[in-house]
């Protein structure tokens, strides 16, 4: 029963969650590398922060099971993984052939004949009255995936890092510190793998949600 057990929360945590990660690359580079630098973004500032700041403002334990995570690493994390993720799409963008559909890129490889979402494509927003007279500006211009991107910011910031969080106590079931060591004091190459597959989902379903270009129904 026990490895009944074990075999269906991998296909689940793998198999299932992996679909959606194939599905994002279909969908676009851009919706790969997206969560994944958010992930890495989000796992890396959470390791400095909490260095740097760690048990120096906040006294209170944040996580019994990972007694070396603390409130300072998981707020500096999230402060900078949303800066990190309102700048990055404008970097992605000036790749075309990052933001074309796997199925165009196979009619061109370059990219240059694709056609590109409109969410890649900056736009005019008003700015509502009560920031205007702070900012002094009426309206801002900005691609609609950098708000996309915030969201999936915000996600990567306080939802993914669970999945680390059940990874560590799989290591402490194991008696172990990290999958690894190449990173010392960090672990490994799996150690950052512990949240993408739980962030591949939610940027599939947030893509086919939101983004996604609806089929106009020819039912008659």
């Amino acid at each position: 029963m026990k490895q009944l057990a074990w075999t269906f929360i991998t296909v689940f945590m793998i198999v299932f969650q992996m679909k959606f990660a194939i599905d994002n690359i279909k969908a676009g580079m851009f919706w790969f590398l997206l969560p994944c630098s958010l992930v890495i973004c989000n796992d890396c500032m959470a390791y400095f922060s909490g260095k740097a700041f760690g048990k120096k403002l906040i006294n209170y334990p944040f996580m019994k099971l990972s007694p070396n995570k603390t409130w300072e690493g998981f707020i500096g994390a999230y402060i900078f993984t949303c800066i990190f993720a309102f700048v990055y799409p404008l970097i992605l963008v000036k790749f075309r052939w990052i933001l074309c559909t796997l199925a165009d890129l196979d009619n061109d490889p370059s990219g240059a004949t694709c056609e590109i979402d409109k969410v890649f494509l900056p736009e005019e927003y008003d700015i509502p009255p009560f920031f205007t007279g702070i900012l002094g500006i009426e309206s801002v211009r900005m691609l609609p995936v950098q708000m996309h991107s915030v969201l999936l910011g915000m996600f990567a910031s306080l939802v993914a890092p669970f999945g680390g969080f059940f990874a560590s106590a799989i290591k402490r079931a194991y008696d172990i510190k990290d999958f690894d060591a190449l990173i010392p004091g960090h672990g490994g190459i799996m150690d950052r793998m512990d949240c993408q597959f739980i962030m591949a989902m939610a940027t599939g379903v947030h893509y086919t949600t939101f983004i996604r270009p609806k089929a106009t129904c020819q039912c008659r």
